[in-house]
């Protein structure tokens, strides 16, 4: 779906057609065209409907910063690869790791 910049910021909206109808699924606010495209691949088979904004309230959508939290995931992971390489360490440091692998180091 491609829409001009001067229709830009525009609401795109996805529906579901169940037996002649639409059911609403979605519903997103577009600045520029990678937005645009991120949508439509998200509800891809979906029925997306694009509506202009209104200029009086354009201006409330124009250059938003959404500021992206650090994930949980990436926090736990972070977490147990210094667990690992702590334990690494003390392994080597002890002499376990050597003894297990029968190194002369």
């Amino acid at each position: 779906m491609d829409l001009r910049k001067e229709d830009l910021p525009a609401t795109l909206q996805a529906f579901d057609l169940q037996n002649d109808r639409e059911i609403f699924i979605a519903e997103q606010v577009v600045n520029n065209q990678a937005e645009i495209e991120l949508f439509t691949t998200r509800y891809t088979g979906k029925l997306i409907k694009a509506k202009i904004v209104p200029a009086a309230q354009a201006n409330r959508y124009v250059d938003t910063v959404v500021k992206k939290k650090p994930s949980s995931n990436s926090i736990v992971m972070v977490i147990v690869i210094l667990v690992l390489v702590a334990l690494i360490l003390y392994g080597f440091s002890t002499g376990w790791i050597q003894d297990k692998l029968h190194l002369k180091i």
